[in-house]
């Protein structure tokens, strides 16, 4: 399905990741991969055991030298791009926090940063580099409602959401696609450090309307961003779509704290 894509694949950070295992789905659909990560080390590591270990780059969102440095180094392998998944989030603990009240503005600031405005500073810099084509996709979680533990990342999801559209609509006469994939409840590393992650996963197993199981949902997130970024998806922009076993269809499920 992606046979000679060339796909740049921020945030794989441990093998436990989403992004770790839409790695695996693309290179299994024939793509060509560069990953990023501000942890060149770690993403280092957690490749160096697949069959084809793809080139592991140093991208830090927040630093303008490094996106061009990236930029510059992807012209020069391929030319052009394909895909970009956006798989990048972070916030301080004081933000992830039922008190939203208890982070700072440096701090809400630094993780809109991060989590949300990187989706459109990537898009900006690296759409030029996907001619007439491309597909952009990034991750988000269940928006409609507000999870008191998830703190601003609420906000900065939602806010990731938006963008992608405002991309879709800014870049949709280039050709290229922007779509969100919002995830049922992962158990990833990440999720460990959010504050009542394990009743929310439990509560998606109970009452999403298929077999959700929050153990081994990453297969179907990847399964899915793989169709969005093939030329199967190419009339698919500006959606965001629930990959969470139906779950978002349930209007009477509250988020509790």
């Amino acid at each position: 399905m992606l046979t000679d894509k060339k796909i740049l694949i921020t945030g794989v950070r441990n093998k436990r990741s989403a992004a770790y295992w839409i790695l695996q789905e693309v290179l299994d659909q024939g793509a060509d991969v560069v990953l990023t990560t501000p942890d060149l080390e770690r993403t280092e590591k957690v490749v160096d055991r697949l069959p084809e270990s793809p080139p592991v780059w140093y991208l830090d969102v927040t630093e303008t030298d490094s996106i061009e440095e990236t930029k510059e180094k992807l012209k020069d392998r391929w030319g052009t791009l394909d895909g970009l998944v956006h798989s990048i989030a972070y916030a301080d603990r004081d933000c992830i926090n039922s008190d939203f009240f208890q982070a700072d503005r440096e701090q809400i600031l630094e993780g809109f940063d991060i989590s949300s405005f990187s989706l459109f500073t990537l898009a900006k810099e690296f759409s030029g580099l996907m001619g007439d084509s491309g597909s952009i996709v990034s991750l988000s979680f269940e928006t409609d409602k507000v999870w008191p533990p998830y703190g601003w990342m609420n906000f900065f999801k939602i806010a990731l959401e938006y963008l992608s559209r405002m991309i879709a609509v800014g870049l949709g006469q280039q050709g290229i696609r922007a779509n969100v994939i919002s995830a049922g409840t992962m158990k990833t590393l990440s999720a460990r450090g959010i504050p009542g992650f394990s009743e929310m996963a439990n509560e998606y197993e109970k009452a999403a309307p298929l077999d959700w199981d929050s153990s081994d949902s990453q297969k179907f997130v990847a399964d899915a961003c793989g169709w969005l970024l093939s030329d199967d998806s190419e009339m698919v922009t500006g959606e965001v779509i629930h990959v969470d076993g139906g779950m978002n269809a349930r209007s009477g499920f509250v988020i509790q704290d």
